[in-house]
């Protein structure tokens, strides 16, 4: 945690100095969410993307680098609010009863949406404080309503993603495929209880990769030139709504 500190406290120093009014964007600087289907990869992409965003747009005196939250998101909601790790890692990750286990003799559903509330706060206040990629978790609805938003979503057909898995986990083609269908069953879960009326649908996101179409090097490529203000050598751009395949 110690490497974070300094991020961190940036963070929530520049939060507190921006209302969370969607029509205040004087002060924001935008951000990222990377939404990614269970073996689809993209951790590497987030590493490159943050060496880019830092090397393209310098922190400014007053601003903090550009930072990910993948793992990190997890660190810094479990600190703020006290939680275990645990609570926050496997957020949508595991079936429903895993939280009954942990939580005896308290309503699961309760205690699931309690914990979901302070992710999407520690979100939402990443995102209002901008340079931030943040990776999973619902972010990219947690965050619709706020400007300067690019969201990405990471998609790859079944049989890849089994593949991703086998070589990630060091485990046979079958029981990686298992475990595919166990994320994304328990995924689809999560969006259900806390979205219901908005389907994770492709509509919801700036672009959409295939991972097993292209590398990362050109998804890097088409993420670069949507974000707001950023120059990458060639011009000003402006956020637009494509879905590469």
């Amino acid at each position: 945690m110690s490497r974070l500190s300094p991020i961190l406290a940036a963070v929530r120093s520049h939060v507190h100095t921006i209302s969370d009014h969607p029509g205040d964007q004087s002060q924001q600087s935008p951000f990222i969410t990377i939404s990614r289907e269970a073996g689809a990869g993209g951790r590497t992409l987030m590493r490159q993307l943050i060496e880019s965003l830092n090397r393209l747009d310098p922190a400014q005196p007053g601003q903090q680098p550009w930072a990910g939250f993948d793992r990190e998101l997890v660190e810094k909601v479990a600190s703020d609010h006290n939680l275990h790790h645990s609570l926050v890692e496997l957020l949508g990750e595991q079936c429903h009863s895993w939280l009954y286990d942990v939580f005896a003799g308290m309503s699961s559903q309760t205690t699931e949406t309690k914990v979901y509330r302070r992710v999407a706060e520690t979100i939402r206040g990443l995102a209002l404080g901008g340079r931030a990629v943040i990776v999973g978790r619902g972010g990219a609805l947690v965050t619709q309503n706020i400007p300067l938003g690019v969201h990405i979503q990471i998609v790859a057909p079944f049989d890849h993603r089994a593949e991703q898995m086998a070589r990630v986990m060091k485990t046979d083609l079958k029981h990686a495929a298992n475990e595919v269908r166990r994320i994304d069953q328990n995924r689809a879960s999560f969006y259900k209880r806390f979205w219901p009326n908005t389907p994770l649908s492709s509509s919801i996101f700036t672009l959409t990769l295939n991972s097993a179409a292209i590398s990362e090097e050109k998804m890097l490529a088409a993420i670069l030139p949507l974000i707001p203000g950023l120059s990458t050598g060639h011009s000003r751009v402006v956020t637009r709504k494509v879905t590469v395949k």
